[in-house]
């Protein structure tokens, strides 16, 4: 269950330690584990291992927010360029970067990392960029018209779906590397 308090196991706990290394492909690979720096012989990874499946369900939800099959309006470089700005306005460089690495430099989509780039008169760029500045730094201001300023800038409701979960997908990373962060600090 996931009300389950987390249990902290000491790091000299070797069979546990021997588990962890025996199926250790969650943590290799987590995008969310990776920019958070959590090294195979951190003390923190016996806790996070029993919370191993939301990691691979996370890493699930990245490659279906980042890179899905179908990408719709958002090709692969202005999903990771929205993720990067979005990084970035939570004063995450890790995972923007990360995020940034991702962009092709000839794409036109390199420059929406930057939190005050707006767009240059494209509308549809503008009101993204609009919209994702808003619901990352303030989603109680959010509201129905903010979503008719996407659709009047020729966003398909398909991509408005898609531009909601990287959104939220985004930010959520980024609350979840924080706090492992914090963890660390802690242990």
């Amino acid at each position: 269950s996931l009300n389950r308090p987390i249990s902290i196991l000491p790091a000299s706990n070797q069979s546990r330690r021997q588990q962890l290394q025996m199926n250790d492909d969650w943590v290799r690979e987590s995008v969310l584990l990776t920019v958070a720096q959590v090294q195979q012989d951190s003390p923190i990874l016996n806790s996070l291992s029993l919370r191993s499946e939301i990691f691979k369900l996370s890493q699930q939800a990245h490659k279906a927010c980042v890179n899905p099959e179908n990408v719709g309006g958002f090709d692969q470089a202005e999903r990771a360029a929205i993720a990067s700005r979005i990084c970035s306005l939570n004063n995450e460089d890790q995972l923007a970067n990360y995020y940034a690495d991702l962009i092709p430099q000839s794409s036109h989509a390199i420059q929406i990392i930057n939190p005050s780039y707006s767009g240059d008169g494209d509308r549809r760029v503008e009101a993204i960029l609009k919209h994702t500045d808003l619901v990352t730094a303030s989603p109680q201001d959010a509201s129905e018209v903010d979503i008719r300023k996407l659709e009047d800038s020729g966003i398909s409701t398909e991509d408005i779906v898609r531009l909601s979960e990287l959104i939220a997908f985004v930010n959520y990373e980024i609350r979840v590397v924080k706090g492992i962060r914090s963890m660390e600090q802690v242990l």
